[in-house]
């Protein structure tokens, strides 16, 4: 599991980049435009060829032990096969479209795009962790694991620094990796690595929670703009508290299982380490 959360915090990561870039698309698309490419890029042929495999193969196994689940599964499965058609066509697009038009309305079309796909991954990634990750915490053995996740397989680029310069240099010089660093291992003996990993996984997941915020906010306004009478009214401030009262609940647990995970992992490094501790 910890290895899939990994993955999703790396997503998170990357997601906040295309975010961000896909608004300046229009104003600066020279500097914008190669990054979003990298890191869409990077979705396509890690994210989709090799984690969602693994949660593929997660879900299999839950839809055994649980098969009341098996439609909400089928349809997070199907997600996966659409999202790979989307950023497939994304990457398409923005390597055909031409600077000139990117500056116009056609791009600012394609921002569009852009954000949407963001926008339902975000969705997508908090169903899987809040659902399904949860789930299959309780409802899978030792063994379906072993079968789910190869640890010898290919892992995420991001947690390699030297992996993710050779084979998306723009990506990791905006994400602003050092370049005396790209050349060997970042891993020290001393486990700054792992203090780096964990405090990466802190900003993913505050950033995360913001940008969930702002969508929530943008959300809710909208609904309020489309009431027109008092029972709509009614209706619509009682769908707001539920979903503010769920967004804060993330907000409290987010944070705090970020704070466990992290004392685990580090003690557990530094005992292993140091034995004698």
């Amino acid at each position: 599991m910890s290895a899939l959360r990994r993955d999703h915090a790396g997503l998170s990561r990357v997601l906040r980049v295309i975010d961000g870039l896909a608004d300046r698309l229009t104003e600066s698309p020279g500097t914008a435009r190669p990054v979003l490419l990298d890191a869409l890029r990077y979705l396509l042929e890690y994210h989709h060829a090799f984690h969602h495999p693994r949660e593929d193969r997660l879900f299999a196994r839950i839809r055994l032990r649980r098969p009341a689940l098996d439609e909400s599964l089928g349809r997070i499965s199907h997600e996966h096969e659409s999202g790979e058609r989307e950023i497939a066509a994304l990457v398409e697009a923005l390597t055909a479209i031409d600077g000139h038009d990117l500056s116009g309305k056609p791009g600012a079309n394609l921002a569009n795009r852009i954000n949407d796909y963001v926008r339902h991954a975000r969705t997508h990634m908090r169903d899987e962790e809040v659902v399904f990750y949860a789930r299959a915490e309780s409802a899978l053995s030792d063994a379906d694991w072993a079968d789910i996740i190869d640890q010898d397989g290919p892992q995420d680029p991001l947690a390699n620094l030297a992996a993710l310069a050779g084979a998306y240099p723009h990506l990791a010089e905006y994400l602003g990796l050092s370049t005396s660093h790209l050349g060997g291992s970042a891993i020290g003996a001393d486990g700054q690595d792992d203090v780096h990993r964990q405090l990466l996984a802190l900003t993913d997941v505050y950033g995360s929670l913001l940008h969930e915020g702002f969508d929530l906010t943008r959300t809710n306004l909208r609904r309020l703009l489309a009431v027109r009478g008092p029972i709509g009214l009614a209706r619509t401030a009682g769908d707001i508290s539920v979903d503010n009262l769920r967004f804060a609940g993330r907000c409290v647990s987010q944070p705090s299982r970020w704070a466990v995970n992290t004392g685990c992992a580090l003690l557990l490094r530094w005992a292993r380490l140091d034995p004698s501790r």
